[in-house]
């Protein structure tokens, strides 16, 4: 019983093929005097089936739905590094879709690499 219990824990997660779950904004740009956005995230799910589902962010749950095969939904989040958001069956665990939002700096670099040795004349 032990050896069935590691292979379910350490398993890798299982990914519903017909479904997908869609975010957006799907990128949160950062200023130096600000680390984290503030977004209004809109949220779209579809499943091939009706389930029961929850939404995570990271490993956060936000909300959950009963034999649903689609859904919308809108949250305000606090973003600071890419998170992951996931649809997971709550009885069994299996990982149904998934999607992330990148963070990304205003910050471009202001100096570009020398394209020629410091030695070369031409």
């Amino acid at each position: 019983m032990l050896i069935v219990l590691s292979v379910f824990l350490f398993s890798p997660p299982v990914v519903a093929q017909n479904a997908y779950l869609n975010v957006s904004p799907k990128v949160c740009v950062v200023s130096e005097l600000q680390e984290f956005c503030d977004l209004d995230l809109k949220f779209n799910w579809q499943l091939e089936a009706p389930s029961d589902v929850c939404l995570y962010q990271q490993n956060k749950l936000i909300k959950c739905w009963q034999e649903q095969a689609f859904g919308e939904f809108e949250y305000k989040a606090r973003v600071q590094v890419e998170t992951i958001y996931s649809l997971i069956n709550p009885h069994t665990g299996v990982l149904i879709a998934k999607t992330h939002i990148e963070v990304q700096s205003a910050d471009a670099k202001k100096s570009r690499r020398r394209l020629r040795s410091p030695w070369s004349y031409f």
